[in-house]
């Protein structure tokens, strides 16, 4: 049996066919090592000979299988094992860039996206890899984990390096600091965005959440260019304990960089940043406090990257908008509507506050929860719902293998306990609800639409629905516009 992949004292051993390392057996090509991992929902090492089929050279798994045509390496963990052949079949890219890594509960896609425009700006090539879009320099691809696996992750980061770029701001979620997939990067900063409760059902504890998140700042060396810290966030003191580089910390109420709120706007909010030689005014326009926050950490992580104070001052105004991140459709002579990624407690809050603080009318909001997450999160949200919208429409986000209508029951509890005569209607179909919102609001009203952002599936079990939120909206807007006889401006 030909030999393409061993494993010795000093790592792995590749054969000259070996062309990939792949963890999902639909996207095996010939030449590629499969990783069978076992996961919470479907076993890796079910789809082994599906793997062969495709032209897999070897096989890596955690568990004893049958005869093979290929050669088959038993390994503790496929995880590490995944991610130690990824790093050294691409030759640890990581290590030849300026490599950043972002996480936090709520705001690392803003600060990912922000932070590689910032730096593009100031001349240092910059890929990034997000929960939206990945840009390898060359090319844009898609997204589809927050953190991809490690062999993509690997993958991508190669193709940066490659293209020619500098460094690379990749968005760090929990889940792939303990599944492995960030192991053997290199990290140069890590910035922390903020840390309030998610993802329970994976962790089991808060405790074990924030320590996923130090996890990550415990990977720096001392002589990197330190972690970026949020001073206001509660868990702020435990991470920065955990790291043994430098701290440099951020926030409006302290830190060594603030933010001075100066004015706030609907959409835009004017500050003066001072701390660490910095002092000057400027304007997000952005809406909502927790921009300012993260505005404050790619300023502190582009200063420790060296990126001028004028060129910060000059760029925050024009930073670009996030797909899915308070987008706003409509204008004029109809309701506005806001989409926002929103789908933990401190996120659907935050996301309240900023819309219910500049409109004039009232606030609808059109939400679900994610099924397969933190089920204890979901009758808070209900809470919170009732508390700051003024109408409230249930709907379904990407139910998973649960059951949508449990899910929307946890929520309406929630609502109930607060002021169920803010529940405007029940309706699992989301396409529907939206429509619902967007046909009953008044001119002066504003709809948040939360949980999904710019997602475009919706997960039912095995079943995959084509759903944008974005586009629903407009295609009510345009309806509404006929049936009123009116234009909406903005939409074409």
């Amino acid at each position: 049996m030909d030999q393409q992949l061993s494993i010795t004292e000093s790592g792995w051993v590749f054969g000259p066919a070996v062309k990939g390392i792949r963890m999902d057996s639909r996207l095996v090509q010939p030449g590629d090592v499969f990783v069978a991992v076992s996961g919470s929902s479907l076993d890796g090492h079910e789809f082994i000979q599906q793997a062969v089929e495709k032209g897999a050279v070897a096989i890596v798994g955690e568990k004893p299988v049958g005869t093979l045509s290929v050669p088959y390496i038993q390994v503790m963990s496929s995880r590490e094992a995944a991610a130690d052949l990824a790093a050294s079949f691409y030759r640890h890219p990581s290590k030849d860039l300026v490599t950043v890594a972002v996480t936090g509960t709520n705001g690392k896609t803003s600060v990912v996206y922000w932070l590689s425009a910032i730096l593009n700006e100031a001349h240092i090539k910059t890929g990034l890899v997000s929960s939206v879009t990945n840009n390898v320099v060359c090319r844009q691809l898609p997204a589809s984990l927050t953190t991809p696996e490690s062999p993509d992750l690997q993958e991508y980061l190669d193709e940066i390096r490659q293209c020619g770029g500098q460094a690379a701001v990749v968005e760090v979620s929990s889940h792939g600091i303990v599944q492995q997939r960030v192991r053997n990067m290199v990290f140069k900063l890590a910035i922390l965005t903020n840390i309030t409760r998610e993802h329970l059902d994976f962790h089991g504890t808060m405790e074990r959440y924030v320590d996923a998140k130090a996890t990550l700042f415990r990977m720096l060396e001392s002589e990197s260019l330190g972690a970026v810290l949020n001073a206001d966030d509660l868990h702020f003191r435990t991470v920065a304990l955990a790291t043994k580089t430098k701290v440099t910390s951020y926030g409006i109420d302290s830190g060594d960089i603030r933010g001075h709120i100066l004015r706030e706007m609907p959409w835009s909010t004017d500050i003066q940043i001072v701390g660490l030689g910095l002092d000057f005014g400027t304007r997000i326009n952005h809406p909502g406090r927790y921009n300012v926050y993260n505005v404050l950490a790619v300023t502190a992580a582009a200063l420790q990257m060296g990126v001028s104070p004028e060129l910060l001052q000059k760029q925050i105004p024009k930073l670009p908008a996030v797909p899915g991140r308070m987008q706003v459709t409509g204008q004029g002579e109809g309701p506005l509507a806001v989409i926002d990624y929103a789908h933990t407690p401190d996120g659907l809050y935050q996301s309240l506050l900023t819309v219910t603080r500049f409109t004039d009318g009232n606030v609808w909001l059109v939400f679900g929860a994610r099924g397969g997450r933190d089920q204890g999160k979901r009758a808070e949200m209900g809470r919170i719902a009732a508390r700051h919208a003024d109408h409230v429409v249930v709907t379904a986000d990407s139910p998973n293998f649960e059951d949508p209508q449990k899910i929307a029951d946890a929520l309406i509890e929630g609502i109930r306990q607060v002021n169920e005569n803010k529940l405007e209607v029940v309706d699992l179909n989301r396409a529907s609800a939206i429509k619902f919102a967007v046909h009953q609001a008044q001119k002066n009203d504003v709809i948040l639409i939360t949980g999904r952002g710019p997602e475009t599936v919706q997960h039912f079990g095995n079943e995959e629905v084509y759903l944008v939120d974005a586009e629903v909206v407009e295609q009510a807007l345009q309806e509404r516009w006929r049936q009123e006889g009116s234009h909406v401006p903005g939409l074409s």
